[in-house]
């Protein structure tokens, strides 16, 4: 609030009107108010007791002031208190003060704050900021200066975080005057990106490691990768440790495959319908879990091309080997038919490994008439002898690619089959 005094000083020196005066008024609020940092933002060059580091130096400095007085925390613009520093009677076009810290810091932000008395010490025509990098000083990357020209009171200046032990601000003094600053604060500023990945990478720096992950953990793990998906581009990729997020979700993955029961890629053997053309009959290579239930409507069955609902699912209690299924339907939708073809969906049954089966892609199912060649309403040697002898008649019963002895052993088992 000191700098309403200095303003209502320079107002009455001038002879300004009242309304004026109220606008002078109204700035310094406005500049006093913008004089508060955030909380947990620490000023790097903060040294009151003038001990130790950080250490301020200055080109010059007038013998009624004191150049540590631009880092003891005390922002005045006034003489009650006096704190601040001048170049009064330096005599230069340009003066520097300079802060060492002591120890590397990484910073983004520096506030001046300019005194202007309005007589012999005013506002700079112009500052310089820079930072040591261990051989020389040199700029700082992408500036952004607000105000973009020196003003008295606060002025702010935003830069790329840099790390370094050493800065230096070269101010150029308005002709014919002296410059001033009341205080100088160096500041790792969070912005709200800054503040958001922050908070981020400390509700993943919660979770546990990967390899002590349990499903318990879900949740949480889970919450957190919503959190992470509310952020914007830019505070995604602050983020620095989002791999501890994606190993815990690895071992939820894990962990949960570990329940489900592995899929294996089951082949069908065979598929043969009745002749009352109401039931399919497939073995397959796998051995069968009975005691699960099978899913009738992951087996997808077409009669010249049409599609028709498995009415029931079950194991043929008759197969001591427990490879056989029995697929019903509701009436003789087969018996007529010349084309039928069969397909399975994922899980439709189950392996005694705990393994469900592998998509089965369509392929065909041999009917009753594809056998019956002698047209006698049965299956009989007659038949599979045609068959064997006349390669025009042959049916590749498992399809893998030759007609051969389990094709015929396979057929042979259909033999006086009437039901």
């Amino acid at each position: 609030m000191g700098g309403i005094y200095i303003l209502i000083d320079v107002v009455f020196k001038k002879s300004v009107t009242p309304v004026l005066l109220l606008i002078a008024i109204v700035i310094s609020l406005y500049y006093a108010s913008s004089n508060v940092h955030a909380a947990d933002e620490t000023n790097l060059a903060l040294n009151p007791s003038q001990t130790d580091y950080p250490q301020v130096t200055a080109s010059y400095t007038c013998g009624c002031d004191n150049v540590w007085n631009v880092v003891n925390g005390i922002i005045s613009y006034t003489n009650n208190p006096r704190d601040r520093w001048t170049s009064y009677y330096s005599g230069s076009a340009t003066d520097w003060v300079a802060i060492d810290f002591g120890s590397p810091k990484t910073f983004n932000q520096i506030k001046l704050y300019i005194y202007d008395d309005g007589g012999g010490v005013m506002t700079p025509a112009s500052y310089l900021i820079q930072y040591w990098n261990g051989g020389n000083w040199v700029g700082l990357s992408n500036q952004t200066k607000t105000p973009a020209t020196p003003q008295a009171f606060l002025n702010t200046v935003d830069f790329d975080k840099v790390t370094s032990s050493k800065i230096q601000i070269i101010i150029t003094h308005t002709s014919g005057s002296a410059s001033g600053l009341v205080e100088l604060e160096v500041l790792l500023h969070q912005t709200a990106d800054d503040i958001a990945a922050s908070a981020m990478m400390a509700q993943i720096e919660q979770l546990p490691i990967q390899a002590a992950v349990s499903l318990t953990d879900k949740p949480t793990i889970t919450a957190a990768r919503a959190a992470y998906e509310h952020l914007t581009v830019n505070q995604k990729s602050m983020v620095t440790n989002l791999s501890k997020l994606t190993a815990a979700e690895a071992a939820i993955a894990a962990l949960e495959e570990a329940l489900l029961p592995k899929v294996k890629d089951v082949a069908l053997l065979s598929a043969f319908s009745n002749a009352a053309g109401n039931t399919i009959t497939l073995t397959v290579s796998s051995v069968l879990d009975v005691t699960y239930s099978m899913q009738a409507d992951k087996f997808q069955v077409t009669a010249n091309a049409v599609s028709i609902p498995v009415t029931h699912a079950v194991y043929d209690s008759t197969d001591s080997n427990h490879q056989t299924i029995k697929l019903t339907f509701a009436s003789p939708v087969l018996m007529n038919a010349t084309m039928v073809t069969l397909s399975s969906q994922s899980g439709a049954f189950k392996t005694n490994n705990n393994e469900i089966n592998k998509t089965i892609p369509s392929r065909a199912v041999i009917t009753f008439k594809n056998l019956d060649l002698s047209l006698d309403n049965r299956i009989g040697i007659d038949d599979v002898v045609r068959m064997i002898v006349n390669p025009a008649l042959q049916i590749d019963v498992n399809q893998d690619g030759i007609f051969n002895q389990e094709d015929i052993v396979m057929i042979l088992r259909q033999i006086s089959v009437q039901v």
